[in-house]
């Protein structure tokens, strides 16, 4: 049984600043194997201080201005993701990481379509996201969901060194 567990930092905290140092962790190690490119530099601070800083914005939404969820199936902690409103019609996908171990099994498609589902309970009609270029399998995910890709936007948290080497997705009319 997969669950869906909205944050609670007073009981979570610990736990998503871990996930969210591994989830940025293995996205630095991707980005110097890939390009070449010392993303800690790019920030200007360690990982898992920027994991704890963002972790404190993006917990800071709750519905239906924004919902962050941990994925779990039984006692294991699967993967994460927020969908966090930008405008009055339009949310952004954040932080979506499914654990290496747990991949190609589904969960992935199952928490966009969970997070999809929360955008239009909260009055979203359009959804944005970013992804890396070597992540490949997560953008199979999101065009198999609908998304399509689109110029960068400018609440996207990536950095501008980054910027050239990711995608920018949306999907309008959420279903």
């Amino acid at each position: 049984m997969i669950e869906y567990i909205p944050i609670d930092l007073r009981v979570h905290k610990s736990l998503l600043i871990d996930l969210n140092d591994e989830y940025l962790s293995w996205i630095t190690n991707e980005v110097m194997k890939h390009y070449k490119i010392d993303v800690v530099s790019l920030l200007g601070q360690p990982i898992r201080d920027y994991a704890k800083i963002s972790v404190e914005e993006l917990t800071s939404y709750v519905p239906p201005e924004g919902v962050f969820y941990i994925l779990k199936i039984k006692k294991n902690v699967v993967g994460m993701g927020a969908l966090i409103k930008l405008n009055v019609n339009t949310g952004v996908i954040k932080r979506m990481y499914i654990r290496p171990n747990y991949r190609g099994k589904g969960f992935g498609k199952g928490l966009l379509k969970h997070l999809l589902n929360k955008g239009k309970e909260f009055g979203c009609s359009r959804i944005l996201l970013d992804t890396g270029r070597f992540m490949t399998a997560a953008q199979h995910v999101y065009r198999s969901a609908g998304f399509q890709e689109r110029e960068i936007y400018p609440e996207t948290e990536v950095p501008p060194g980054l910027q050239p080497y990711w995608i920018y997705m949306e999907i309008k009319s959420v279903n």
